[in-house]
């Protein structure tokens, strides 16, 4: 998914999806597409941190036991709990579709 979100203080969201080629996956037939399973994370000062989204089949897709995000609004975005970059340290919250330093 291309779709960017500008949070603020200079941070921007992309989703990602999960669609495999279940030609080439069997596996994964009867699983259905997760149109937004994470998202991508530009904390403006040259990190990008990845997290997940704690929804139905992230587990039967990625396994139980990753860390995941609560996602309590879509629109605007708000998630739980905050972000921590383990390579720069910036860490903040996601909460009305802004970035909220923490």
């Amino acid at each position: 998914m291309t779709e960017l979100l500008d949070l603020g203080h200079g941070h921007t969201l992309r989703f990602t999806g999960w669609s495999p080629d279940r030609e080439l996956n069997p596996q994964y037939e009867g699983i259905p597409d997760i149109e937004r399973v994470g998202a991508i994370i530009d904390t403006g000062n040259g990190c990008q941190s990845m997290v997940w989204f704690d929804l139905p089949g992230y587990d039967e897709v990625f396994g139980p036991g990753r860390p995941v995000w609560q996602v309590l609004s879509w629109e605007p975005l708000t998630l739980s709990p905050s972000l921590l970059c383990q390579l720069c340290g910036d860490h903040g919250f996601v909460r009305d579709g802004r970035w909220v330093p923490a």
